[in-house]
Order: C-alpha cells, then sequence, then structure tokens
C-alpha cells in the first residue's frame, strides 16, 4: 500500500515587530506591568516566524511498526516565521501573574550535538540565547476544530502536546474549544474571550478558504508570538498554528496515518516553541520529512534548551 502522507508548515520570520513594555519611571515588565508603550521595534534575526510545510508529490511507503501501518514520508519541504503583535500605548494588557518557581522540573541539557542537528528561530539581541517561553507560567492552548476532522485530530493534538511537554520541562494546559479564527494579525491579550491574561496558544483545523497560504502543497503554518520587556529581553507568550483539514484529515482514519500527523504538529508545536530548521535527516525538525516521526538527539537537545529560558513573573 502506498499513499501520500501531506505535512505543514512555513514559518517565514517576517521582521516581527514585538511588544515592548515600558513604565514611566524605568521599572521592567518583568515587576510592573501597569504601563505599556510600545518601544522600538526590532527585527528578531533573518529568518522568517510563519512555519510552512509544503507538501511534496512523491508517495509514500507504508512500513509495518508495532503492529500497525506507519506513513513514513519521503519528500516535503519545511521552512518557517514570526509575527508581530503588538500592544499600543494605553491599550488594555494583562494585569501582572506569573511566578519564580518552575512549573514542570527542567529537562536536564545533554552534550550538544553537531551544529546540523539543532537550531534556534530567534535569538536575544545581546546574546546567542534563544528566545523562549516562561516555564514557571503553564502554556495554554486552545483547538478551533472544523468539520470533517472528528475526535482523532483532538487526540493527535493531545498526544503531540504530551511529547513536547515531556521534551522541554513546560506544562502545558488544554482549555478546551474555541471558536476564534486563525489570524496572523492576532491580539495577543483578548479578556472577552479568554480572560485577564495572554491568550492561549490557537490550534485551528483551516484550508485554503480560509488562509490562502494553505492554497496548493502547503499544509500548515505556525509560529511563537513574542513580546519585549524594558530591558529588550523578548519572551513568547503566546502562538498560532493552522492545520489544513484538506490535506491532513484523511489520514486520521489510520493508526499509521495519525502517527503521522502527530509528527506533523509535533513539529509545529516546536516552531511555535522557538525551534528552527535543520539538514539533519535524523531529526524532526529537517526542513524535509523524511521519515521521522520522533524527536531525534539534536531535536530534544534545542527542546530543552528551549523549556530552560527565564522565569518572568510580572509579564
Amino acid at each position: 500500500m502506498l499513499r501520500r502522507l501531506e505535512e505543514l508548515d512555513r514559518l517565514d520570520l517576517r521582521n516581527p515587530d514585538p511588544e515592548q513594555v515600558l513604565w514611566p519611571d524605568g521599572r521592567s515588565s518583568r515587576h510592573d506591568p501597569r504601563a505599556w508603550q510600545p518601544g522600538p521595534s526590532r527585527a528578531l534575526g533573518t529568518d522568517p516566524w510563519w512555519r510552512r510545510h509544503k507538501r511534496g508529490s512523491a508517495l509514500l511507503a507504508v512500513v509495518v511498526l508495532a503492529g500497525g501501518w506507519f506513513a513514513a514520508p519521503h519528500a516535503g519541504e519545511w521552512s518557517s516565521s514570526l509575527s508581530s503583535a503588538r500592544v499600543a500605548a494605553g491599550e488594555p494588557h494583562p494585569p501582572s501573574s506569573g511566578s519564580s518557581s518552575r512549573q514542570l522540573p527542567a529537562v536536564a541539557l545533554t552534550d550538544i550535538p553537531r551544529s546540523d542537528r539543532f537550531a534556534f528561530l530567534a535569538t536575544q539581541d545581546d546574546s546567542a540565547a534563544p528566545v523562549t517561553f516562561d516555564p514557571c507560567r503553564p502554556i495554554h492552548y486552545v483547538v478551533r476544530d472544523r468539520a470533517g476532522v472528528g475526535p482523532g485530530g483532538r487526540e493527535v493534538i493531545d498526544a503531540a502536546v504530551s511529547e513536547v511537554s515531556r521534551a522541554t520541562g513546560l506544562r502545558f494546559v488544554d482549555d478546551g474549544s474555541t471558536d476564534e479564527a486563525p489570524s496572523k494579525d492576532r491580539a495577543l491579550y483578548q479578556p472577552q474571550r479568554y480572560g485577564e491574561r495572554w491568550a492561549p496558544v490557537l490550534i485551528a483545523w483551516s484550508d485554503a478558504r480560509e488562509e490562502p497560504e494553505l492554497e496548493g502543497n502547503t499544509a500548515g503554518l505556525g509560529g511563537g508570538l513574542p513580546v519585549r520587556d524594558t530591558h529588550g529581553r523578548l519572551t513568547y507568550v503566546s502562538g498560532n498554528v493552522w492545520l489544513d483539514t484538506d490535506a491532513l484529515a484523511p489520514d486520521l482514519s489510520t493508526a499509521g496515518g495519525a502517527r503521522g500527523v502527530q509528527a506533523v504538529v509535533m513539529h509545529e508545536l516546536a516552531h511555535v516553541l522557538g525551534a528552527a530548521h535543520v539538514p539533519s535527516s535524523r531529526e524532526l525538525m529537517n526542513a524535509e520529512s523524511s521519515g521521522q516521526t520522533s524527536f531525534g538527539v539534536g531535536d530534544r537537545y534545542a527542546l530543552s534548551v528551549l523549556g530552560n529560558g527565564e522565569c518572568v513573573p510580572g509579564l
């Protein structure tokens, strides 16, 4: 049996313009998030931020794995990007929250793999430290469903989230379903919909009619949304993932197909957290799908680093 597994993603880091939090008295947003003013924009680097995966035309060989059929992708092109949501001066923003204690134990860092096996989407302006989520607050996520996906879609997403949590030591909280439509101009603060906090990561089943970039060989989009404090340090607070219903939902009908879609969601969530593409075909974050469905050595190293970011209790 031969079949094609359509996967996702394109992250074109499009010169994000992260929010900056400036207090009139010079205090940091880490300690007092009561006054917001947008600071000067700074690009996060040369890579794009919305990641797109183009579906290749190659057929996928099927192999037997653990009693089930597993579709191993052979071709495809992964790429990526980083968005620029802003909160203008005087606009509402979340009240101070967070902690100085981790939600989950950190994943121990292993020996650094070869440079072709891990990479980060964005680093801090003054160092090589990658931009990360705050490990001392949970990462909330919601799922926007679509007709034709069924319960298998939620199962695949939840399984992917669990794998990413284990690899990072970051705690994820499932906030259930939402009717929010995905948008590249998504507001980071939506109190009427999500309460007094940053908007959760949105994982949305979508299609090319709603998002034209899903047309053709593109099966999904995704990336993290950062803010900047008065020290200039960037921290991801939310993110977006688009999943092409037409491309991916049919694969959910078999165990092997679902495993392949799970790998796609894992790849996308790793982009949301800040992992970039790598040349090595032994990594799930390889720019071309080569049959890898679990995180490789380099993937796990990158994700452990991304899970060891700084706590930002005032964000």
